[in-house]
């Protein structure tokens, strides 16, 4: 799956102040979605993959999809705009979390050797902070497209269908990353992983459960995943509840949406619920 444009027969170019657009940009690639705020309905979708480590090269990706798609600079009722970097992504304690010492914390976490600006998302599902680093390029050119939105870690869609009370263990699963994360009455861990196959999967999750010190009541899988994936069924032979992902149930999407292969634009669709 390289590129997706999936566009509902009622879009309507006229009708842009009336819609929502949720944006995510991560190393796997840059997508966008448009709500209806009228019909409650997703009316479209757009994926350009990005995958790479170089972040000039996945700039120059995400500038060429700006200059093809004319409707990113059209007025809309709400913008929201999200970064995904499991592997830039460190959580404080809120009760600990000092603004001004943000940017000493990524540097250290990381041995970040600078071109980053470090930016801060507020987590309030998990009484955390999520300090993260985008290229400083690529901030600059999302900020003058976007004059005035504010850049949030996708963690803050990710963690907002969590239940209080629930002992839950979600995996968010990239073209080479695993992003984890074990969630009850507070965030017992989170982490990222580099993996080869599903045999690293597999022992990168088991290592995570280890590590919370009980076994998680349900098992969330996301992204570049469904029901035939290895991953998937191997889960199932450890674990009782092992689910895929689902979009959000409050919204009506176009028909060509729901014949998408896979959950990796789910934290995309529920984007719009993070909507104030």
């Amino acid at each position: 799956m390289q590129n997706i444009s999936l566009v509902d027969e009622t879009f309507d170019l006229n009708f842009t102040p009336e819609y929502i657009l949720s944006i995510q940009v991560s190393l796997d690639g840059f997508s966008f979605s448009i709500l209806d705020s009228i019909q409650n309905k997703v009316v479209y979708l757009f994926h350009q993959d990005t995958f790479t480590n170089d972040p000039g090269f996945q700039l120059k990706k995400i500038k060429s999809v700006y200059q093809e798609a004319d409707l990113l600079e059209l007025p809309y009722k709400k913008t929201n705009l999200y970064y995904t970097a499991p592997e830039k992504t460190t959580l404080v304690p809120a009760s600990l979390f000092q603004p001004e010492e943000a940017a000493r914390l990524y540097q250290f976490t990381f041995n970040a050797s600078g071109g980053e600006d470090i930016l801060y998302t507020k987590l309030p599902q998990a009484d955390s902070i999520a300090v993260f680093g985008i290229h400083h390029e690529l901030h600059e050119f999302l900020k003058e497209k976007h004059p005035g939105i504010e850049i949030q870690n996708d963690l803050l869609v990710s963690l907002s269908d969590l239940s209080p009370g629930k002992n839950i263990l979600k995996i968010r699963v990239f073209r080479k990353q695993l992003a984890i994360w074990a969630y009850d009455q507070q965030m017992r861990f989170y982490n990222s992983f580099y993996y080869e196959g599903e045999t690293d999967q597999l022992y990168y999750i088991l290592g995570a459960v280890n590590s919370m010190g009980s076994e998680p009541s349900t098992v969330i899988l996301d992204g570049m995943v469904n029901k035939h994936a290895e991953i998937y069924h191997r889960l199932r032979q450890y674990f009782n509840t092992v689910q895929i992902a689902v979009n959000n149930k409050n919204l009506h999407y176009s028909y060509l949406i729901d014949r998408l292969p896979d959950a990796r634009f789910a934290n995309l669709f529920n984007s719009f619920s993070c909507v104030s």
